[in-house]
C-alpha cells in the first residue's frame, strides 16, 4: 500500500495517477466501485487530473475503503490518497489523524506546501470543475460568485449577514470584506494530524508542480520501484499540461513581497499578468491592513492592474484589527 497525504488541493490526485503510471499499470483496484478499472493514459480534464479516480476516502468513510484495498490481493500495490477537509476551519482533524495512523506501517508520501508558499491556497479559482456548496455536499455551485458566497456563509455567517444588511455587496465591498475576514497566509495542513516519526517521504509542492520530471525518480526509488521507460516520455507530456494549471497561483506567490513592496513604495509594476482573482486581490489588501495598518480607497475600483494605481489609493486604516 502506498498512501498519499496532502493538504487539501495540491496535486495528490495527479501524484497517485502518476505512481500507477510510470510503474506500467494497466488497471488498479478502485475500492469504491469494488472493481479493478483501467488506468487512464492521460487523467487531465479542464481544470484538474480527476479523470483518474482516485482512491480518496473522506475519513468517516477511510474504513471501508482501506478494508476493501488490504483485502484485495494484487501483485503491484494499491494507492489510498488523503487530504484535510477544506470545509474545516482547523487543521487538525481527530479523525483525520486516526485514518493517518492505520496506515503507519504502510509507505508514506507527504505532500504539503512549505510555509513561504501559504499563498498558493488564497486564489478563488478551484481545482473542482464542480465545486459542491460547503453545507450541502449535493447541492452544485455554478460559478466564482455563488462559491464566494457559500464560503461566506459558512465561516463568517454573522459579520457577512451585517455587511448585506448594509448592502454592501459590489465588487470592492466584497473584496474588502474578504480582506478583512480571511487569513491568507494560514491556510489548511496535513502535517499536524501526523506524526512526523513516521517513516515518509517528503515532497514540497513547488517541487510537485515544478521540477518533479526531474525528480520523481528519488521518490520511485525511496519507495523500490522502476519507472518503466517506455512511458516516461508521455507522461512527461502530460505532466507539462498539468503543471500549467498551477502557473497563475504559482507566480502570484513568487511576487506577492515585491507586489507589496511596490505598492508601498510607490514604483510602477503592471498587475494585469497575474491575472487576479478577487481571492488574491483580497490578499494584497489584507496585507496592506494588517500588516502596514494601510487600506485602499477602492470605491468604485473594479480590479487592482498596478502598483502605482494602488499606491496613490492609499490611505490609513481606520477598521479595528482582529487577530491573525
Amino acid at each position: 500500500m502506498i498512501a498519499v497525504l496532502t493538504d487539501p488541493a495540491v496535486g495528490g490526485t495527479f501524484l497517485t495517477w502518476s505512481l500507477h503510471y510510470l510503474a506500467g499499470h494497466d488497471n488498479y483496484y478502485q475500492a469504491k466501485s469494488g472493481v479493478w478499472i483501467d488506468l487512464p493514459h492521460n487523467p487531465l480534464t479542464e481544470k484538474n487530473s480527476h479523470g483518474f479516480l482516485a482512491n480518496h476516502p473522506e475519513s468517516k468513510s477511510f474504513d471501508d475503503i482501506y478494508s476493501s484495498l488490504v483485502s484485495t490481493k494484487t501483485n503491484n500495490f494499491h494507492t489510498i490518497y488523503l487530504s484535510n477537509d477544506v470545509s474545516n476551519v482547523e487543521s487538525f482533524d481527530l479523525n483525520l489523524e486516526k485514518c493517518i495512523s492505520s496506515l503507519r506501517d504502510e509507505q508514506l508520501i507527504l505532500l504539503t506546501l512549505s510555509t513561504p508558499h501559504q499563498l498558493y491556497q488564497s486564489s478563488s479559482r478551484t481545482s473542482r470543475l464542480d465545486p459542491a456548496s460547503m453545507s450541502d455536499l449535493n447541492k452544485i455551485l455554478d460559478n466564482a460568485t455563488d462559491a464566494e458566497q457559500d464560503f461566506n456563509e459558512h465561516f463568517f455567517k454573522n459579520s457577512f449577514q451585517t455587511w448585506q444588511n448594509l448592502n454592501l455587496t459590489s465588487y470592492w465591498d466584497r473584496r474588502e470584506f474578504l480582506a478583512l475576514n480571511l487569513r491568507p497566509k494560514k491556510t489548511i495542513h496535513i502535517c499536524p494530524n501526523i506524526d512526523l516519526n513516521c517513516n515518509h517521504y517528503r515532497l514540497d509542492t513547488m517541487e510537485l508542480w515544478n521540477t518533479f520530471d526531474l525528480t520523481v525518480d528519488h521518490l520511485f526509488k525511496y519507495l523500490g520501484l522502476t519507472i518503466k521507460s517506455e512511458r516516461r516520455s508521455h507522461w512527461n507530456t502530460v505532466y507539462q499540461k498539468w503543471r500549467k494549471l498551477h502557473y497563475q497561483k504559482i507566480l502570484f506567490v513568487w511576487y506577492f513581497d515585491q507586489i507589496i513592496d511596490y505598492i508601498l513604495q510607490g514604483y510602477n509594476f503592471d498587475l494585469t499578468r497575474f491575472n487576479l482573482d478577487i481571492n488574491q486581490e483580497s490578499a494584497i489588501q489584507h496585507e496592506l491592513i494588517y500588516t502596514h495598518n494601510l487600506n485602499l480607497k477602492t470605491w468604485q475600483q473594479e480590479k487592482f492592474t498596478n502598483t502605482k494605481q494602488l499606491h496613490d489609493l492609499l490611505e490609513p486604516n481606520i477598521h479595528p484589527l482582529q487577530n491573525t
